[in-house]
């Protein structure tokens, strides 16, 4: 049975991290998650302990990324974002898997570099972020491997800023993680037809940008 708006937002993760976003953007987003009751809300990393505070006694979630969209940031700064966010009260954590080791054919590297992130954060879920449109399925499956083998939570197909994912990709990463890790899948989602096929899928987490999650709801809620 498809689910409802209320069920649905459960599932989502409120987000709003592009480069120009607006702090006024941002408190729109925090307003209309506590609103919604959607599972956490992202924004740009610099107001995360203004999230914090904004966010306190509801069942909202600060969602907070540790990298910028290439992964290149040393595995320190990582990891100590990381610390710092679960700190101030993050539940979870994204981060890029480090791109140029991918494509370097790096693995080690790559799955080090997410280990210490997950090592630094304990018991607190970790999302890895592949960065799908920018790899063919080949790479795909490698990333959704080293990911896994890493020790991370769950794989997330993209951040958006590299275009959005597509319904294969999603194939394959359920291929891959046949249960090990749960998935998220971000990054152009824009309808309801679009969530409901993702869930059959097996997605459990869903980032959509603020603009389109309450739209998203209240469609479910009336269909």
């Amino acid at each position: 049975m498809p689910l409802n708006g209320k069920q649905l937002a459960r599932m989502i993760d409120s987000t709003h991290i592009a480069t120009l976003a607006k702090k006024e953007e941002l408190d729109e987003a925090i307003l209309q998650a506590k609103e919604m009751h959607f599972f956490a809300v992202n924004g740009p990393a610099c107001y995360f302990p203004y999230l914090v505070e904004q966010l306190e006694g509801s069942d909202v979630n600060p969602g907070f990324g540790c990298t910028r969209w290439s992964g290149a940031d040393p595995t320190a700064c990582k990891a100590y974002a990381a610390k710092w966010a679960v700190s101030l009260g993050a539940k979870e954590i994204d981060m890029v898997m480090n791109q140029s080791y991918l494509v370097s054919g790096l693995y080690k590297e790559a799955e080090e570099d997410i280990r210490h992130v997950k090592k630094a954060i304990g018991s607190h879920a970790l999302k890895v972020i592949i960065e799908c449109p920018l790899h063919d399925e080949e790479r795909i499956r490698k990333a959704a491997e080293i990911i896994i083998d890493a020790g991370a939570d769950c794989i997330k197909t993209c951040t958006g800023m590299e275009g959005p994912f597509a319904m294969r990709h999603i194939e394959i990463i359920s291929s891959i993680a046949k249960g090990r890790v749960w998935i998220k899948a971000a990054g152009g989602i824009r309808d309801l037809p679009t969530v409901d096929r993702l869930i059959d899928l097996g997605v459990a987490r869903l980032g959509i940008n603020y603009r389109s999650a309450k739209y998203i709801c209240e469609m479910a809620n009336h269909r």
